[in-house]
């Protein structure tokens, strides 16, 4: 029996049978969660509620790597800076086309409300909470078939449609939003990371 060869179960002494019942006890499933949900809000000139759609992102690849680089690196990785809009109904995607905002709205890029974001404990083994909010108010964007945002942490953020390398999150409403000049829309953004 060559070194590389599996012994079988039979040929196996008492020791080898322990140690492999102790490793198969070691073994942990442990997984690491971001998972994103967003509240859409839109708000006519006299303050009241017109739409609201609540709905759970994607975290692109790029939001993945981002995650992961700022736990190793600490405050050295960028940070969320803002939101898109745009009226594209592509898919979202992990990458690709659908990994940031596909027909970009002019003039939408949005800096957060508050930086940095407000961050929230769940509870135990809830897990923790970041949350992002951009307020487009009257007379910013209007536009008639908003349909995408896109959560960015380019820096600074520019009135550009954004790339792959720099959407952190993509969210597709499920209807248009029509903004009027008089309306306000506000999005926010909540992510949660939890370990498992």
């Amino acid at each position: 029996m060559t070194q590389n060869q599996s012994m079988p179960p039979s040929k196996m002494g008492m020791g080898d049978s322990v140690e492999a019942i102790l490793n198969r006890g070691r073994e942990v499933d442990s997984d690491m969660f971001i998972r994103g949900h967003v509240v859409v809000e839109l708000y006519g000139p006299d303050g009241e509620l017109k739409q609201r759609e609540v709905g759970k992102n994607l975290v692109t690849d790029h939001g993945d790597e981002q995650a992961a680089e700022r736990v190793a690196t600490g405050d050295t990785e960028d940070i969320v800076t803002g939101m898109r809009l745009g009226t594209g109904s592509t898919t979202e995607s992990k990458a690709g086309a659908g990994s940031f905002i596909v027909t970009y709205i002019s003039g939408s890029q949005e800096a957060l409300d508050v930086s940095p974001p407000a961050t929230s404990d769940k509870g135990a083994g809830a897990g923790f909470r970041v949350t992002y909010i951009c307020t487009w108010i009257a007379g910013d964007v209007t536009n008639a078939a908003i349909a995408e945002v896109a959560l960015t942490d380019e820096t600074p953020i520019t009135d550009v449609q954004g790339t792959a390398a720099n959407t952190v999150a993509k969210f597709i409403f499920a209807s248009t939003i029509d903004k009027q000049a008089g309306d306000s829309l506000v999005v926010t953004w909540n992510e949660d990371f939890l370990g498992a």
